[in-house]
C-alpha cells in the first residue's frame, strides 16, 4: 500500500470536490439571479432580457469549465495497491 499515492489521490479528490462545489454555486447564482429579477422587478427584467440571458449562459459555461477541471483531477488518480 503506497501511502504517498493515497495522499496525492485524496488531494486530487479534494480539488475535484472544490471545483464541483464552485460550479454548483455558479449555476445556482446564474439561475436564481435572473429569476429573482423577473419576480421582484418585472419591468426592469423585460428591458434587460439579453443581460439576463448572458448571465445564465455565462454561468453555465463557467460551470462546465470548472467541471472539466475537476474531471481532470479525477483522471489523474493513481493505483494504490
Amino acid at each position: 500500500m503506497d501511502v504517498e499515492a493515497m495522499r496525492r489521490n485524496e488531494k486530487r479528490k479534494l480539488g475535484a470536490l472544490l471545483c464541483n462545489g464552485i460550479s454548483t454555486a455558479i449555476i445556482a447564482v446564474g439561475i436564481f439571479t435572473p429569476a429573482q429579477g423577473m419576480i421582484f422587478e418585472p419591468e426592469r427584467a423585460r428591458m434587460s432580457v439579453y443581460a439576463l440571458g448572458f448571465t445564465l449562459l455565462g454561468s453555465i459555461v463557467a460551470a462546465l469549465i470548472l467541471f472539466s477541471i475537476g474531471k481532470t483531477f479525477l483522471s489523474r488518480l493513481e493505483d494504490t495497491e
